[in-house]
């Protein structure tokens, strides 16, 4: 896909290719148009630490949210999810019905920490699979204009595989422009940090005779699979000239599902838990008024 092409125009492509993939497309886009709402620009908090020794910027952060705003979100792509035919028609009944809390929700969604909110639900149903699926998109609006908002302040020289904002591990590479830098991005928030070009992002590998790559037979001669007979991670890499857009790494991520199913063929995995723990705390404006007033 190209990278100067629209989120509208990328949704289109995917639709008409893969019509089976039509409900998460739908909860995707909008994600991505939640995303540009401006009042979510207003929710980013201020930063807690200049995020030296590999700590995520978006760890310890305190986000004070309006009740009606992530309440309205939560739900909407709830419905949207359980109207398309994903599995999440019990999630989304437990929220409207108010037996779920949609701020606990989101707090584990931001913080990827799908366990967290499993235990504090207390629900005799498991909803950690459809959760863990809807948790990046959950969290997108949020952690997108965290991105906007704090690209500038991530650490010069960030050496870590996992994402500088929010801690996740990157959906893909890019070997970017004519001397070929390699970049890894993050699907969540669609950060963007440079990396060495012979290092495992999961488990810092860096011997080139444990390293090695694949290529898809159905994929394009731009795309390639990185692997680490380590710890038997891979990461999907691209050839481009100029980055992919932020907002656009999710859909590129889906785009180019077949080098996963390669992967995964071959036994590679992506690590299941986060790259770094990102502690964030969601609290209701009103909460935050009444403490600010105890004071």
């Amino acid at each position: 896909m190209a990278p100067e092409a629209t989120s509208r125009s990328l949704l289109t492509v995917l639709d008409a290719e893969h019509p089976e993939w039509r409900p998460l497309l739908v909860v995707i886009k909008e994600a991505l148009r939640e995303a540009e709402r401006p009042q979510w620009a207003r929710l980013v908090p201020a930063l807690e630490h200049p995020g030296r020794g590999g700590r995520p910027l978006l760890d310890g952060a305190v986000i004070t949210v309006g009740p009606r705003l992530v309440g309205r979100w939560v739900r909407r792509i709830l419905g949207i999810a359980a109207a398309a035919g994903t599995e999440v028609k019990p999630l989304a009944r437990a929220v409207a019905a108010g037996w779920l809390d949609p701020l606990a929700l989101f707090e584990s969604a931001v913080s990827q920490n799908v366990d967290r909110f499993h235990e504090l639900s207390h629900a005799d149903t498991d909803y950690r699979g459809p959760l863990r699926g809807l948790a990046s998109l959950i969290a997108m609006p949020m952690l997108q204009n965290c991105r906007r908002a704090w690209a500038e302040r991530v650490p010069t020289g960030w050496a870590y595989g996992y994402c500088p904002i929010c801690g996740g591990w990157p959906a893909l590479a890019e070997m970017r422009g004519l001397d070929g830098t390699r970049h890894l991005r993050c699907g969540c928030c669609g950060s963007d940090w440079r990396t060495e070009w012979l290092r495992c992002p999961f488990c810092s590998e860096g011997e080139h005779e444990k390293l090695g790559s694949l290529v898809s037979p159905d994929s394009l001669a731009r795309q390639t699979i990185e692997v680490c007979n380590r710890c038997s991670g891979y990461v999907k890499t691209m050839t481009t000239l100029s980055a992919i857009r932020p907002e656009h790494v999710v859909l590129e991520d889906l785009a180019t599902l077949v080098l996963d199913i390669a992967a995964l063929e071959r036994g590679y995995r992506r690590p299941a838990a986060k790259g770094h723990e990102a502690a964030v705390s969601v609290v209701a404006e009103s909460s935050r008024l009444h403490d600010l007033l105890g004071l």
